[in-house]
């Protein structure tokens, strides 16, 4: 015993010397050279301003022009600058002689000359006469000064191409670099965030996981054994059922480096990036071994590869080759768990699930009533809810309700409360958030006509007053003309009492004979049909289909699969595909579905003749409320109000016995 406690304090010491440390990362100084850059840029700019500003406009003369004005005494100053012992540069302002010179007069009114001259004794003779006007400067340099003027455009130049280029350059490069390493964000062991108290409703998949959290912290309790943990662990299940959620909440649980990345980031426009980017995920991983890859919606690159489109060279293909290769490769290694999400595993590729890399498939499904409940609690911890909200209730109406849905729904009842003024969300919200969420949200600004209201009253009381005739039908929820979503002038809602995992014959024949109530109604008090039923022979249609093709529960087709002609088709698997069954086949079956439908036709039909009166009492009542529940319905039509039904009991395992140990 006591040298398994040293061999796991030793593990855990070298453990926490593998993990990097969470300190913040050095702040990145800016490049000299981008300095200097720009402190060149600067400078030459106020060169250029200092110079243009100073500069005046300046008339060339010869040197016989100079004479001829020094000697009529235009000539106001004269700077001369020796360029050597007998040539000078002279410059100044003078006195316009003529009108063409007097039109180039400056800004300021000065007028300005520049010449070139051989400094002669007649030259000297007449400046020396005016020592007024002249100034010589020594030491001044006009080559240097010209070179400057030069050079310095073409400096300022380079420099402004090397600031918008070497940047692009240098990222460029870096680019190129870093194109094939991987996208995966490291979750360290300090940043917990979401734990198991935050994931309701699956505890079947926590468990599961529960042992991988395990293995992780004590890898030598299962090393003593024999066992081997699970080298990978796929998440299934509906949309919004907690795939991700429960990845996240592993995070917390497991004190080890966390790396998560989605299968869409391996993929880009450039031929073995993806491949390139699974092999520096996995390096990076082994690394900070022992920790978990979370890939979220791998069927991104990981969909089968024997479609049969595109050839071997394909983006996703070589993509999905390299993650094989490296889940259960010749280089592998222990201490890297993959866990990965999808709600598409059939169209996995066979060889990602076979043990050795995806050795446990995780099953997260919608959710029952006691774990609706549970995903209730947890997201009603931040809302504000009134003491008098039964959840309970909420969670027996919500079957079929994913962990989203109920999010969406607590969120939606807490911003009904606050667009009414209201301190807390209450039962009434819960309930409108709860139509809302399943069936859309009412439209009550839609112009209707008083004609298309009484048919849709009609209409839905139809449907209603069937379905109160059918004893094996989903009890009535409400009934509205008010119109819903995006298509629907009405609404007849079915909530059923409790979750129901199998269905009667007897119970889908009723459900076809609900969806025709409407149109018989409309053929009973009108004489006529509408296109209103549209979506109800699509519906009843359907449970036909399945119930001939699949369910077996027809007489005469007997209980044999057909292939349905209108499924989804796996592009390239099934992309040529026979149905299993010959045209006469085929036949058969379509009048199978007819049989069907038109018998639940004629039921509803005869059940709406029969309570002709019913039908019309409901329907002008809804044409003055509007909108009536389904315990309303049975109290106006006087019918008994059912009794709600009691939950199932829970089904507990049987726990193991122990092994009985015998000495001899």
């Amino acid at each position: 015993m006591s040298n398994k406690n040293i061999n796991n304090d030793e593990y855990k010491r070298d453990e926490k010397k593998k993990q990097p440390s969470s300190s913040p990362p050095p702040s990145r100084k800016p490049p000299q050279m981008a300095i200097f850059v720009w402190l060149l840029i600067f400078l030459s700019l106020g060169v250029l301003f200092v110079y243009n500003h100073n500069k005046k406009d300046l008339t060339e003369w010869e040197q016989t022009k100079f004479e001829k004005e020094l000697a009529a005494g235009n000539i106001l100053t004269a700077n001369l600058s020796p360029e050597n012992d007998k040539v000078y540069y002279v410059d100044g302002k003078f006195k316009p002689s003529s009108p063409g010179e007097a039109a180039l007069q400056a800004e300021n009114g000065d007028y300005y000359y520049r010449t070139k001259i051989i400094y002669t004794e007649k030259i000297d003779e007449m400046l020396r006469s005016h020592p007024e006007i002249m100034r010589k400067i020594e030491n001044k340099d006009p080559w240097l000064k010209n070179l400057v003027v030069m050079i310095l455009p073409i400096i300022i130049l380079v420099g402004l191409l090397y600031f918008l280029f070497s940047r692009q350059i240098k990222m460029a490069g870096k680019g190129a670099l870093q194109f094939g390493k991987s996208k995966a964000r490291m979750i360290l062991p300090s940043d917990k965030k979401i734990t198991f108290n935050d994931v309701a409703g699956a505890d079947e998949a926590k468990e599961e996981t529960k042992e991988i959290i395990d293995f992780l912290k004590d890898p030598l309790k299962f090393k003593l054994i024999g066992g081997r943990i699970p080298k990978g662990a796929l998440l299934m299940g509906p949309p919004g059922t907690g795939k991700t959620l429960l990845a996240k909440a592993i995070a917390g649980e497991a004190e080890v480096p966390f790396f998560s990345i989605s299968g869409s980031d391996f993929v880009e426009m450039f031929v073995g990036v993806g491949a390139s980017r699974v092999r520096d995920m996995f390096e990076q991983a082994r690394k900070h071994a022992p920790c978990i890859i979370f890939i979220d919606e791998i069927d991104a690159v990981g969909r089968s590869r024997f479609s049969g489109i595109g050839g071997g060279h394909d983006e996703r293909e070589q993509t999905l080759n390299a993650l094989l290769v490296e889940m259960d490769g010749l280089e592998t290694q222990e201490g890297v768990i993959i866990i990965a999400a999808t709600n598409r595993p059939d169209v996995l590729d066979p060889a990602l699930l076979r043990p050795g890399r995806f050795d446990r498939q995780i099953v997260l499904d919608l959710p029952d009533i006691k774990g609706r409940r549970q995903i209730l609690d947890v997201h009603s911890k931040n809302v504000k809810v009134d003491p008098d909200v039964n959840f309970d209730v909420i969670a027996r109406g919500t079957p079929g309700f994913s962990g989203a849905d109920l999010a969406n729904l607590i969120n939606e009842a807490a911003l009904l409360a606050a667009r009414r003024d209201k301190k807390a969300a209450g039962m009434s919200e819960m309930e409108e958030a709860r139509d809302k969420v399943r069936w859309g949200r009412e439209r009550k600004s839609r112009k209707i006509t008083d004609d298309e209201r009484k048919i849709t009253a009609y209409h839905e009381s139809g449907h209603t007053l069937v379905s109160l005739n059918c004893p094996k039908g989903i009890p009535i929820h409400k009934v509205t003309i008010i119109p819903r979503g995006i298509a629907y002038l009405g609404a007849t809602m079915h909530l059923p009492d409790e979750d129901r995992y199998t269905q009667r014959r007897s119970e889908l024949v009723d459900q076809i004979a609900i969806y025709m109530g409407g149109r018989a109604a409309e053929e009973i008090i009108f004489g006529d049909i509408t296109s209103g039923a549209a979506s109800d022979i699509e519906q009843a249609t359907k449970i036909a289909r399945i119930m001939v093709c699949s369910f077996g529960m027809s007489t005469k087709m007997g209980t044999m699969q057909y292939g349905s002609r209108d499924e989804h088709i796996y592009l390239g698997r099934d992309i040529v595909r026979s149905e299993g069954y010959s045209e006469e086949t085929a036949r058969e079956i379509d009048l199978e579905i007819k049989k069907l439908v038109d018998e639940a036709m004629k039921r509803a039909m005869h059940i709406l003749t029969e309570n002709k009166a019913k039908l019309e009492l409901l329907a002008n009542k809804l044409l003055e409320v509007e909108t009536m529940d389904g315990v309303e319905v049975r109290k106006l039509l006087g019918f008994e109000e059912k009794k709600p039904v009691e939950p199932r009991a829970e089904i507990k395992p049987v726990p193991d016995k122990p092994a009985e140990i015998k000495t001899v």
